[in-house]
């Protein structure tokens, strides 16, 4: 997914020489806690409101404030998954796009982020969603594409995470092209993985309802 992607072009920037005013007003009408600087099309760095606040009376411009730039950045080669990352890191709610000589290219905050993730194929195609508990030691993503893959099931996408409870584990979450998933869990149970979770779409699962209140009403008469 190309950086580019995530860019608001309606974040404003301002520029060393604006006053405090104008910052501001800026920060109050696009209800935003920081904006970027940016002198002739270099990245200064980001102003934020507390720092408005805390030297309102000490500074005239904004070019007064030491600002960092280097400081919640990304460059316009990085991968998605880097760019989530500096998210974790960053101290504020927005990141700059930058090029390799510095030059600002724009700028985004997690809800742009999150906007721009969503259109992604693993996101909007339809189907299930299992989550798997497996130890780090057995983990093979080949071995499993290949169980899953032999019911004639595409993966759509895989997300990677640390147990938060137990270390030696990891949870792998995929998403599939079948909006039923139960014979992919029946598989994977088979060949003793672990499944922890399903999420189907509401039409399977009030499919199977309707199977299970049959069964109900026939064992009834």
């Amino acid at each position: 997914m190309n950086t580019f992607n995530f860019v608001n072009p309606l974040i404003p920037i301002l520029k060393p020489e604006d006053n405090i005013a104008k910052a501001t007003a800026l920060l109050d009408d696009q209800v935003l806690n920081q904006l970027p600087v940016v002198h002739e099309g270099q990245f200064q760095g980001f102003i934020t409101s507390d720092m408005l606040f805390d030297d309102l009376f000490d500074h005239s411009t904004v070019g007064e404030y030491q600002l960092n730039p280097n400081q919640c950045i990304v460059y316009s080669n990085q991968h998605f998954y880097e760019v989530v990352k500096a998210f974790s890191d960053c101290d504020f709610n927005m990141l700059a796009l930058v090029d390799e000589n510095q030059e600002y290219l724009g700028a985004f905050d997690a809800q742009d982020l999150l906007n721009a993730f969503s259109k992604t194929t693993a996101v909007q195609s339809p189907g299930s969603i299992i989550e798997i508990s497996i130890k780090q030691i057995d983990y093979s993503l080949a071995e499993i594409t290949r169980l899953i893959e032999s019911d004639g099931v595409k993966i759509m996408g895989c997300f990677l995470q640390s147990d938060a409870i137990d270390s030696n584990l990891i949870r792998l979450t995929l998403k599939l092209d079948r909006k039923d998933a139960s014979r992919t869990v029946a598989t994977l149970e088979r060949f003793s993985y672990n499944v922890v979770s399903l999420f189907q779409e509401a039409s399977v699962a009030s499919y199977d309802k309707e199977r299970l209140d049959a069964l109900l009403r026939y064992l009834d008469i």
